[in-house]
């Protein structure tokens, strides 16, 4: 039987390759018929062989395929290739199946005048066709080449190849590759996962050879794969890429904030404050309102939109809502409860404020002023002056040192009377302006 096809088709395909081709074909067969099946090597010879119906000579035309959308292969070409490239390396191969042994091989053509692929096809001894079932491919090859070709498929992946499921059937590691129904299609570089995915929604996101994937495409399902995973490790070790900017492709294409639903949105924050901090917050590109953030105590990220878009979906706020966002309240403590020492310097601090620069008007104590002052939990908050009221807060622990309670009590006296945040050239200058007075007097 001229087959037509040149030894010259697929010109970059190996051994290796074919033998990829030879297993996919076997596992498609099981899959397909629900039948047994081995695959082994002994004594140089690679033997795929499933309990199927068996091979029929018109599966042997170059595109005759009858699988359906969930097998790995669908060119119906896989088993004639790997017959063409073993011809054309000299290695031996026959497919045994419905009472037929059939043999390639590379011969010239008188009607084509070119070199093509014969397969030459006999009948099995009687012995054999009575008691042969399904399909039987025999092939040479190493152990070492067969064992390259199950490596395309996630049937044989196991741990001791470093491979390890993340969410099983969908994310594994080692990362960088893709698997479509079962076989590696494709390479991801530089992707923290493996993403295991099913043609019925990638829809045909590969080529024949199995190595160039359509990015789109592939982009599209593995955000819906990533935004839906319920493995926290692939949480956490996304977002520990995003803060630390690494050149990650799940960085990358970003995750698409209304792909995350309800729960998995509460398990993402979850994540994102056990790997980078409850205190982290996203700028949006105002730097003053990341430099008030970081001077009360929060980590600053900065991400792309879409993840800047999807961490404020599971509620992790910018610089900007954190410095400006109503923080509540502290409880009041009254001057009659203050030890002695505490009122004394208070008084004294109160009174130096105001000869040497201005009015403190309104001044209450607390214990404890981070919450009020939007600062991280781990910042200890000694002063705060709240606008809205007009009013100067002291955290009660600093009235013990004079000298503390006097430079907490001018800072934010300085705050309320240049309208000037904290870090801002506005407020070094006020604060500047006290020292120069005070100086000044003394010259007149």
């Amino acid at each position: 039987m001229s087959t037509g096809i040149s030894p010259k088709y697929v010109k970059g395909w190996d051994a290796e390759k074919a033998i990829r081709e030879i297993i996919q074909n076997y596992l498609d067969s099981r899959k397909e018929f629900n039948c047994e099946g081995h695959l082994d090597w002994r004594n140089g010879m690679g033997i795929a062989k499933d309990y199927g119906p068996g091979l029929e000579l018109r599966h042997l035309a170059l595109g005759v395929s009858e699988k359906d959308g969930d097998t790995i292969g669908k060119y119906g070409e896989g088993l004639k290739l790997a017959l063409l490239v073993m011809a054309r390396e000299g290695r031996d191969i026959e497919v045994w199946a419905n009472g037929n042994v059939i043999r390639p091989t590379i011969e010239h053509d008188a009607d084509y005048q070119t070199e093509v692929m014969v397969l030459n096809v006999e009948p099995m001894a009687p012995r054999h066709a009575a008691t042969h079932t399904g399909t039987s491919v025999k092939f040479e090859c190493t152990e070492e080449e067969l064992e390259a070709g199950k490596r395309y498929f996630e049937h044989y992946l196991v741990k001791k190849d470093d491979f390890e499921w993340m969410e099983r059937g969908k994310i594994s590691t080692p990362g960088g590759f893709i698997f479509i129904n079962g076989a590696k299609v494709g390479e991801i570089p530089n992707a923290l996962f493996s993403y295991h995915l099913q043609e019925r929604e990638t829809g045909d996101i590969g080529n024949r050879d199995r190595e160039i994937v359509n990015r789109n495409l592939v982009e599209r399902v593995v955000r819906k794969v990533i935004s839906e995973t319920s493995s926290t490790k692939v949480m956490e070790r996304i977002l520990l890429a995003v803060a630390r900017e690494e050149e990650a492709w799940e960085v990358e294409i970003g995750l698409n904030e209304w792909m995350l639903g309800k729960d998995s949105r509460r398990v993402w924050k979850r994540a994102f404050n056990k790997v980078i901090g409850k205190d982290a917050v996203v700028s949006d590109g105002n730097q003053d309102a990341d430099v008030q953030a970081r001077y009360k105590g929060h980590k600053i990220l900065k991400v792309g939109f879409r993840w800047q878009e999807a961490l404020g979906a599971i509620g992790v706020e910018t610089s900007t809502e954190v410095i400006t966002r109503n923080n509540g309240g502290a409880k009041k403590i009254a001057l009659k409860n203050l030890t002695e020492e505490e009122r004394s310097n208070f008084k004294t601090a109160r009174t130096l404020v105001e000869r040497h620069y201005n009015e403190t008007g309104s001044v209450s104590i607390a214990e404890d002023l981070s919450r009020m002052s939007g600062a991280s939990q781990d910042t200890k908050v000694n002063g705060v002056y709240k606008r809205s009221e007009d009013r100067i807060y002291l955290r009660r622990g600093i009235l013990a040192d004079l000298q503390q309670t006097i430079h907490v009590l001018l800072h934010e006296a300085v705050h309320k009377h240049s309208g000037a945040n904290d870090c801002t050239a506005e407020f070094e200058r006020a604060l500047t302006d006290v020292a120069v007075g005070m100086m000044m007097k003394e010259v007149n």
